[in-house]
């Protein structure tokens, strides 16, 4: 193989990459062709902002639009164990958005609410995969009550021989 040869090889190499990349959306992935309209919007509005800067509400929105059986703010179902996985595996989605997504909902007073030992969970589609266990329930039970008014630590300030100011938590 000559050295003129090597170059025309690279220059095919180069123009292949380059009619790929031409066919892949704003995100990068080809598999983003498939997405709804406004998850493809969505996207492209979160494609040049680094993962810090997106907001809960954006990466929940995203997987409610492409997924909405399984992410029903309204009236939300526990999620399938390991939905994360299912969700990566669809790639259609950034990485970095499925745990910011799924942190949001997840937390959501609604969300914990539903979470009572028996009770169905869902799989992506909104089908029923699996069912919620008692220590799962308790977990969530503890969760909304460290997030409800009547667990909020506040700071009081004490003075110190008028000299200092110390922060103590103190709990109400």
């Amino acid at each position: 193989m000559t050295a003129e040869d090597s170059n025309i090889s690279d220059q095919g190499i180069q123009k292949q990459e380059q009619q790929l990349a031409s066919e892949q959306d704003v995100s990068g992935s080809p598999m983003n062709q498939a997405l709804p309209e406004e998850a493809r919007k969505i996207l492209e509005r979160l494609h040049n902002r680094p993962e810090s800067d997106v907001m809960n509400s954006e990466a929940l929105r995203l997987v409610r639009v492409i997924w909405p059986g399984a992410f029903n703010v309204s009236d939300p179902r526990p999620l399938k164990i390991g939905i994360h996985k299912e969700m990566a595996e669809a790639n259609l989605l950034p990485a970095h958005i499925i745990p910011v997504a799924l942190r949001f909902f997840t937390s959501m007073e609604r969300y914990l609410e539903k979470i009572k030992p028996g009770a169905t969970r869902i799989n992506l589609q909104g089908q029923a995969a699996g069912r919620v266990k008692l220590r799962e329930a308790v977990d969530a039970e503890i969760k909304l009550y460290t997030q409800s008014s009547d667990f909020v630590i506040t700071r009081d300030r004490v003075i110190i021989k008028k000299i200092r100011l110390l922060s103590v938590n103190k709990q109400t």
